[in-house]
């Protein structure tokens, strides 16, 4: 009898648990065919808007009005991630771009044509190719999404590329609560990923990617990766099912008694 209470009791803990899914973004993006000159083009404004359509399938879409739609589209990704959270299916979420100047899609200073890749800079300071000093890239969440029980997203790791070469250099992400991660960059390292396993949003809330304070060095954003959670809300076929234990359960317990 108590297996059977301790099963309706695990029953009910799993109905209520958070369900996951990855999701992925990428800014190196390979601005083909390499004869094309490029160099940087800066958009008045950004935002990522990630659709989650009716089997849990996420969908990147990226608007940056004035940048040169045929550059900053390759951002798109029509599988950016999945979700086996029910309770998001058929909604969206957008990270909204808030940075301290326009944001810029850059090529790396390495090279100089549209196949070697691309990053997200600011359009300030002397060089386009990274965040330097004062410099910060903000991304906050909203959407149809973020009205859903528990959800969240959690940021998993965050990439870096065009290192400057002027000293110490550096790259990290604050959250709306404060919490930072952040990390110096080896003059060895030119490109890297940072974990981002402390950060978490909320509804409303924003992360900032930039350089350590007081480091006049700085990289530029090359991507970054996060789950995507919600609360699962049991459907009534579940309270149901899950009624119908309890009064087994009430029966079997009567029954003993007598």
């Amino acid at each position: 009898m108590k297996k059977l209470i301790l099963l309706t009791t695990a029953a009910v803990f799993a109905a209520s648990l958070s369900l996951h899914g990855q999701v992925a973004t990428s800014f190196d993006v390979d601005l083909s065919p390499d004869a094309q000159s490029f160099a940087v083009n800066a958009a008045t404004s950004l935002t990522l808007t990630y659709t989650i359509d009716a089997s849990g399938g996420i969908a990147l879409d990226a608007n940056a009005p004035g940048g040169g739609a045929a550059r900053w589209n390759q951002i798109d990704n029509a599988t950016a991630g999945t979700t086996s959270s029910a309770a998001l299916f058929g909604t969206a979420f957008t990270l909204t771009y808030s940075g301290s100047a326009n944001p810029l899609l850059t090529n790396k200073t390495d090279y100089g044509n549209a196949g070697s890749g691309s990053y997200l800079s600011t359009q300030a300071q002397g060089n386009v190719h990274a965040l330097e000093n004062g410099e910060f890239i903000t991304f906050t969440v909203s959407g149809t999404a973020t009205a859903v029980s528990g959800f969240a997203l959690d940021l998993v790791d965050f990439s870096y590329a065009n290192r400057l070469a002027n000293g110490g250099s550096s790259f990290g992400v604050e959250d709306t609560t404060g919490t930072i991660v952040e990390q110096t960059i080896p003059n060895t390292s030119t490109f890297g990923t940072i974990s981002g396993d402390a950060i978490s949003l909320a509804s409303g809330e924003s992360m900032t990617f930039r350089t350590i304070a007081g480091n006049a060095g700085g990289a530029a954003l090359s991507g970054f990766n996060f789950n995507v959670s919600a609360t699962a809300i049991p459907e009534p076929s579940t309270f149901a099912f899950l009624s119908g234990i309890f009064v087994l359960t009430a029966v079997a317990l009567r029954r003993r008694r007598s």
